[in-house]
Parts: C-alpha cells; sequence; structure tokens
C-alpha cells in the first residue's frame, strides 16, 4: 500500500509521544508487530527494533536443506558458506522489513540463537539500550509458555529466553546505576506478541488491515528463510487473517499485557463503540478490511482542519 493512500492516525488533544522499543529474539519477529510499529510511526512515537540474534542458527533453511542431500550432491558453497556472509544477509533483511513499516532505528545485538540464553552479556546489552532509549512502552516476547496439547515445554525456546532477558533487564535498570550516576528507568506498559499463544489468551487486537501489503512485503523481504510470495500471503492471511476474523475485523495483531493497566475510569476504544454501533452490512465490510466509518473520518477530520 502506498503512503499516499493511508489514512492518517489522528492524535487526540492532549496525547504525547511515545518511546517504543521493541525487542525480539530473531529478526523476522518483527513481522508479527510491523502493523502495530507503523500505526505509531504514523502517529508521531519513536520507535526502536532490537533484535538480540541474527537468527542464524534457527533459520538457515537453505543450509539445512542442503544437508539433507546425500554429501556427494551438496553445495559445497552453501555447506562451507561463511556464517558472517549469512549475517550480513539476515542483518540487511532486517532493516529493510523495518523501513517497510516506517522504521528506522534498528540494532542487531551479536548474540547466538537456537539455543538463546539470556545471560549476563545478552541482560547487560539489552540495560545499555534500555538507559539509551528510556522507553514508556515495550513489545516483545512473553517470558513464560503456555500448554501445549496439556504439556508445558521442557525447556526455554529462544522467543520465551528473549522475554526473559527483556524482564531481567527491566529489573537491571529499575534501581539507580551508581557506579554510572544514571536514574533508574521504568516501563509504563509491556505488550507481549500474541502470535505464539491461543486467541483466548489474547488482550488487546490491532487492526492491521491497511498494513496487510507491508506484512506481505516485509515477510517477501527475508529471501534467506525461502519466503515467497506466495508464502508471504498464505501466512498473512492465516495468522493476521485469523486474528482479525476471530476479533471481527478485517487482519489483527494480538498482544498479551505484561502489566495490569491502572486508570480511574473503564475506557473503551473508538473502534470498539464504531463496531458496536455498526449495522451488518457494516460489519462485514469491517470484516473484509474496509473501516465502513472511513469517509464519517473524512468528514470529521476536515471539519477539525
Amino acid at each position: 500500500m502506498n503512503t499516499e493512500e493511508k489514512r492518517p492516525i489522528m492524535r487526540l488533544p492532549g496525547d504525547e509521544s511515545l518511546r517504543i522499543l521493541v525487542v525480539v529474539a530473531h529478526p523476522h519477529d518483527v513481522c508479527h508487530m510491523g502493523g502495530t510499529c507503523a500505526h505509531h510511526v504514523e502517529r508521531g512515537d519513536s520507535v526502536s527494533v532490537v533484535a538480540i540474534t541474527g537468527g542464524q542458527r534457527t533459520h538457515n533453511e537453505k543450509l539445512a536443506d542442503e544437508l539433507r542431500k546425500p554429501s556427494d550432491r551438496q553445495d559445497t558453497k552453501v555447506v562451507h558458506g561463511s556464517q558472517d556472509d549469512y549475517a550480513k544477509r539476515k542483518k540487511e533483511e532486517f532493516a529493510r522489513a523495518c523501513a517497510v513499516f516506517g522504521v528506522t532505528d534498528v540494532t542487531v545485538l551479536p548474540f547466538s540463537d537456537h539455543p538463546l540464553e539470556a545471560t549476563e552479556d545478552v541482560v547487560s546489552a539489552l540495560a545499555e539500550i534500555l538507559y539509551a532509549v528510556r522507553p514508556q512502552l515495550i513489545l516483545t516476547h512473553a517470558p513464560y509458555t503456555l500448554p501445549d496439547r496439556r504439556f508445558h515445554y521442557a525447556w526455554v525456546n529462544d522467543h520465551t529466553a528473549a522475554g526473559i532477558a527483556v524482564q531481567k533487564a527491566l529489573n537491571h535498570v529499575s534501581i539507580p546505576d551508581t557506579s554510572m550516576g544514571r536514574s533508574p528507568h521504568r516501563v509504563a506498559a509491556i505488550y507481549y506478541t500474541g502470535i505464539d499463544y491461543g486467541f483466548h489468551e489474547v488482550d488487546v487486537c490491532i487492526d492491521i488491515s491497511d498494513q496487510v501489503e507491508n506484512r506481505i512485503k516485509a515477510e517477501e523481504i527475508f529471501e534467506s528463510q525461502g519466503h515467497t510470495a506466495e508464502f508471504a500471503i498464505k501466512r498473512i492471511e492465516s495468522s493476521a487473517g485469523f486474528q482479525g476474523w476471530k476479533a471481527g475485523t478485517g487482519y489483527a495483531e494480538t498482544f498479551i499485557r505484561g502489566y495490569r493497566e491502572i486508570s480511574r475510569c473503564l475506557s473503551v476504544t473508538k473502534e470498539n463503540l464504531q463496531l458496536a454501533g455498526s449495522s451488518h452490512e457494516e460489519r462485514l465490510r469491517w470484516i473484509t478490511g474496509e473501516n465502513p466509518h472511513d469517509d464519517e473520518q473524512d468528514v470529521s477530520r476536515q471539519r477539525r482542519e
């Protein structure tokens, strides 16, 4: 979708811009939050994205496929290819994918994946980023796993380890740093991506119907993982499309709240109010990714201007 076609997300009077930090285990993981990041960039928030690893071990699909062949049929250039070159390619794909969503502050930390471990070095590196960015909002992976077919994981996977590392880093910066003379920092909210969890665990659904083409474009960028245009479309339809269907909208990215929300009053979003007051025809238009209230919002915006 061209930038010119996007309808700007209006900031409410009195709203202040947010500093948002996104921390993912592997470069591709940012795709699951890309539409949400784009919305925040559009409304004037600053968004920084960090991948703790380059994802070389987890997502080197070409090498994995080559090693499945008999040794005499293997491409030696692939089998003995430079991991540094592969890591560089992944980093470039990561930056390009983030740029699709308007994010330019992108960092890849030099830690190993599969397994990623929440070591002191990883935690220290994240703590330094927290001090530098001092975000009010964090998007990351949950530091826990949920049962899968009535069984808990017997190990911590990379995504869970990333969530644990973020939590440890937050604990680290929450007290005064006497050695460097830095004041403590606490974030106001944490949201864990819901991509790894069932819809019944989801707290928040972000309507990204306007970002579908960008989500597909970002998926296609990761050619190092074997992604194709056909795969990208299928993935978005089966993930963001499914989540949107369950939420009653076109396409959605889902999140689980890491912190309890504190307020003096209960709140309801503008989108929930619109959906509740919609006719059946309008609901169908909404589910297909077309907000039936767009025309009304245009008129309202023109009046304000």
